[in-house]
C-alpha cells in the first residue's frame, strides 16, 4: 500500500476552512482512506483523475482535495474550492 504524504501546501490551505469544514474534510479522509484499503469507492467521494499523476475527490459540493501520485506514496497537495483547484492545474501544468 502507497503511504500518504501531507505537503505543507495541504497544511496551509486547509488553515483557512471553518470548524464545520474540517469536520467534513476529516470524514472524507476516512472514506478516501477506506477506499485505498478496501479499493472501493464510497458513494459522494468523486474520486477521478484529472491529469496523469493528479487525482481529486469531493469532501462537499464546495470543496475538494488534490491529490499527487508519485512511485510509492501519495501526496496530499491543496484542498480548496474549484477556483482554487483551477489556479493550481494552471500554475503546475
Amino acid at each position: 500500500m502507497k503511504k500518504i504524504v501531507i505537503l505543507p501546501s495541504f497544511e496551509r490551505s486547509i488553515r483557512r476552512f471553518t470548524s464545520t469544514e474540517k469536520d467534513r474534510l476529516i470524514i472524507t479522509l476516512e472514506k478516501f482512506n477506506d477506499f485505498l484499503v478496501t479499493g472501493r469507492i464510497s458513494s459522494g467521494l468523486g474520486f477521478k483523475k484529472i491529469r496523469h499523476d493528479i487525482y481529486e475527490f469531493r469532501i462537499d459540493i464546495r470543496l475538494r482535495v488534490i491529490v499527487k501520485d508519485e512511485d510509492d506514496a501519495l501526496y496530499m497537495v491543496l484542498a480548496g474550492t474549484h477556483e482554487d483547484i483551477k489556479r493550481y492545474l494552471k500554475d503546475f501544468s
